[in-house]
Order: structure tokens, then C-alpha cells, then sequence
């Protein structure tokens, strides 16, 4: 149960990500899918293996978590940079203007949150009476607030900057040969059911 806060250096770690992923050389799909990834037994194992594989699942998890890595770089990267001009705008530095507008926002937590929160994780606590974890438990729920408002006002900064992300999700093609289907096969829109029976 720890505080989760604004880290500069998670912040500095995503630019950093960012940057190497936006930076890559474009490579022609043609060469990506026949370059080799590996080699087994003498084969070569390329894209277009991976692609095939598992109904072309391993394909769609890679290009899913390149692209959910690509949007949580590029979210911090408009983030900083709108913390960065709106402290400009007021002349003051980003730590002051976070001060202002986060810190100093965060209320107190009442003994009511304290003693909910206690009472729902003595465990974790180690048995430690209510007096002893109160610092602690006080601490997390600053830490949790702070990020409420960190979120509100990052926010309100992209509403007021019309922040329009233009990142694409990766699209879904799916294949439904041998799926079971109900309707016309013609028909003009499918809606499909995903489901796990296991």
C-alpha cells in the first residue's frame, strides 16, 4: 500500500520510450515479414510466422502492446508538455505550478477514510493498532488523492488546449471461418461475441 505520486522519473523513462519508438526506421512490411527473428533447426522464423500463429493471436498481442506502449509514451509526453506551458504562461516553474494546483488541493483524509481503510487492511498492516498505522495509512490516501487531482487537472489542461491524439489502436481483423454464425452471411454489419468457457 504505497503512495502513488507524480514520478518524474517514470515520467523521464516514458519520454525516453517514446522517443525510441517513435524514432524507429520505417521498415517496408515486405522486408519486417521476411527478415528472420529467429532460426530453429535450421528454418528461419519471420513475421509471417508469428502472424499465422495461434489464428494470428501472437500478431495482435505484439501490435496491441507496441501500441498501448506508443500511447502511455505519448500521453506522458503531452502531459509534460502542458505542465511545462502553462507554467510558462504564469511564470512560474512546473514543480510551483504542480504545487498550486495539485499539492495544495489535496484535502486532508477525514478519520472516517482512515478508519475504513484500516479496518479493510489490518493484514497487510500486520496487526499494528490504528495509532501506529494512521502516518501510513494517511500517506496512501494523500498519494491516492493527489493523483485524482493530477488527473483532473492534466485534464482540464487538454480540454483547453484541444489535445487531439491521432495514434491509431492497431485495427482487429478477424477471421471467422469455421466460427459458428447465425444471420445472413451477407448482412451488412457482424457482430461478434467473444467468450471464454474455461
Amino acid at each position: 500500500m504505497k503512495p502513488q505520486g507524480w514520478k518524474t522519473r517514470g515520467l523521464v523513462s516514458s519520454m525516453v520510450l517514446a522517443f525510441s519508438l517513435f524514432t524507429v526506421q520505417p521498415v517496408r512490411a515486405d522486408d519486417a515479414k521476411l527478415s528472420s527473428w529467429a532460426i530453429l533447426n535450421g528454418r528461419n522464423i519471420t513475421e509471417t510466422d508469428l502472424s499465422t500463429a495461434n489464428n494470428g493471436q501472437t500478431a495482435r498481442t505484439m501490435h496491441n502492446q507496441v501500441y498501448q506502449a506508443r500511447k502511455q509514451a505519448l500521453d506522458a509526453f503531452i502531459t509534460d508538455q502542458l505542465l511545462v506551458d502553462e507554467a510558462k504562461k504564469r511564470g512560474i516553474s512546473r514543480d510551483q505550478l504542480v504545487q498550486q494546483e495539485v499539492d495544495a488541493k489535496i484535502p486532508t483524509p477525514t478519520d472516517a477514510e482512515i478508519e475504513q481503510v484500516y479496518n479493510s487492511n489490518k493484514e497487510r498492516l500486520g496487526g499494528k493498532p490504528l495509532a501506529e498505522s494512521k502516518p501510513t495509512i494517511i500517506s496512501y490516501l494523500k498519494g491516492q488523492k493527489r493523483q485524482g487531482q493530477m488527473q483532473d487537472f492534466v485534464r482540464s489542461l487538454r480540454r483547453a488546449a484541444g489535445v487531439k491524439v491521432l495514434l491509431k489502436p492497431p485495427p482487429l481483423n478477424l477471421t471467422l471461418d469455421g466460427a459458428p454464425i447465425r444471420g445472413a452471411a451477407t448482412a451488412p454489419v457482424t457482430i461478434v461475441e467473444f467468450s471464454d468457457f474455461q
